[in-house]
Parts: C-alpha cells; structure tokens; sequence
C-alpha cells in the first residue's frame, strides 16, 4: 500500500520497510522482460522457455541438423511474443531451401504423368534393388498387378526399395500395393538427381519431408502426386508403417524426358 508510515519499534520499521521492498521487487518482475542469454521470455503473465536462436532456425527438411537460416532473428516484441515467434516462423519458411515452387520447366514437361515402366517391364529387374530381400520375395517382384511381391527380411524398420531410370525423368507420383494381408500404409520417397549426388527428399508444400498415407489392403492400388514433381534419375521408397510386414508392388508416374507425348 502507498503512504505507509514508520512510527513503530526499529524493528518493526525494519520489516515493513523490507515487506515494501519485496513488493516492490514483485511489481518490477512484473515487466516484461526478453532475456537471450539464457533465452528465457518473461511476460506478466507466464514464462515460456524459447529454444536458442541457433535451435530456432533448424528446420527438419533432411534431418534436424540441417540449418539454412543464417543471421540475426526479426526484432524482439516483449509485449507480444507470440506474435514474434509467428514472424520467426514465417522468416525461415521464406529463407529456407526445403520450400520450392513448381518452375513452369517442370510443369511444362510432364502435364499428364503416365507410368513410368514398372508394370509393364519397360523398367528391366536390373534397374530394381532392395535393402534387403526375403527368399522367394525379390525387388524384382515389386511390380504393379505382379503376382508376387518384394518383401524384405523381418527387419523391416530401415528397408527401402529403388529404381534406376538412367536417365533424368521428371517424376509426379506413385501408386502403392500390397498383397494379400501384408501391405505399407505410410512411407516416404528420396530420389538421387544424378547417380553420384545425394538423396533430397520429397517434400511437402513448406519443404518438409513428407509421408504418404499408403495401402488400407493388400489389393487396391493407392495413387499418390507429389505436391511438386522432382527430376531424378533414381527414385527410393522408403516404408514407415505396414500392417504383417513390408510387402509392397508399385509404379512411378512422371514423363520421360526424351518422350514425344
């Protein structure tokens, strides 16, 4: 309270003068204060604890070490945090790689994707390789409307499946099977743009990695599109989740480069 007076024993005016001080103290942590060393952001009403700004601008597009954010974050705003982290967000999804628009190039060569080979041989076994395989389950039976299936061994947790097209193919999509009771329900695509280069991986609209939502049986084809299509000369896919096990046929959809249609 203000006008508090002291006409009481020196000990008492000792402790209302420290109890004015405490409460002094508490109406000055009242300010809202941004703290980056820790960064710990105090308000008047909670206490959020903020990642440090070199975790802030990791974005998991290949994996959470990757940074493509560099330089100083938007300015600060004590009176409304949330309204800064929105700018921060919005910041590394304008700065960042993973997030790419469809160039006209792209569109242009493959208006209407068609399959790419898989189903009807055009693709030769030796363009398909696997992880592994299970005896009696090879990559080469991961055809579309194939009587068999590729399976790998019981590992199935970091299997994948892949095919060489040679040459750079503008790739669209996929379309996914299973067999019988066994069939993916989610996975995910890498692709190599050159035999020798790196993986990228498909993304989504805002450039993280994205997850297909695959079979619900073993039977009924399951047709994806990209949200862009990629240029590759390899394409990988990746089972995440499957129902028995890993039993997968598909096709790839996109347009030869060197095609006439």
């Amino acid at each position: 309270m203000s006008g508090v007076s002291c006409k009481s024993t020196s000990a008492l005016c000792g402790s209302q003068s420290i109890k004015t001080d405490r409460q002094t103290d508490r109406q000055r942590d009242k300010t809202p204060l941004l703290l980056l060393s820790p960064v710990i952001l105090v308000t008047p009403r909670r206490i959020l604890p903020t990642p440090t700004i070199p975790e802030m601008l990791l974005v998991g597009v290949e994996s959470q070490a990757r940074v493509c954010y560099f330089g100083l974050p938007p300015e600060p705003d004590p009176e409304n945090p949330d309204h800064w982290m929105k700018i921060v967000l919005q910041e590394i999804r304008k700065r960042c790689p993973g997030r790419r628009e469809p160039t006209a190039a792209v569109i242009a060569e493959c208006p209407s994707p068609e399959p790419l080979g898989m189903e009807d041989g055009t693709i030769p076994d030796d363009r398909i390789t696997a992880s592994y395989s299970s005896s009696g389950y090879p990559a080469t039976d991961a055809r579309l409307n194939d009587n068999n299936v590729w399976s790998p061994t019981s590992s199935y947790a970091n299997s994948w499946i892949e095919v060489d097209l040679v040459e750079s193919t503008v790739v669209s999509g996929i379309i996914t099977q299973g067999l019988a009771g066994w069939y993916v329900t989610h996975y995910t695509a890498a692709y190599q743009k050159q035999p020798s280069s790196l993986y990228d991986r498909v993304t989504d609209g805002n450039g993280i990695i994205k997850v297909f939502i695959g079979n619900t049986n073993g039977n009924t084809p399951v047709t994806n599109l990209f949200d862009e299509s990629v240029v590759a000369t390899v394409v990988r896919i990746e089972p995440t989740e499957w129902v028995s096990g890993v039993a997968l046929r598909f096709e790839l959809l996109g347009c030869r480069r060197n095609s006439s249609s």
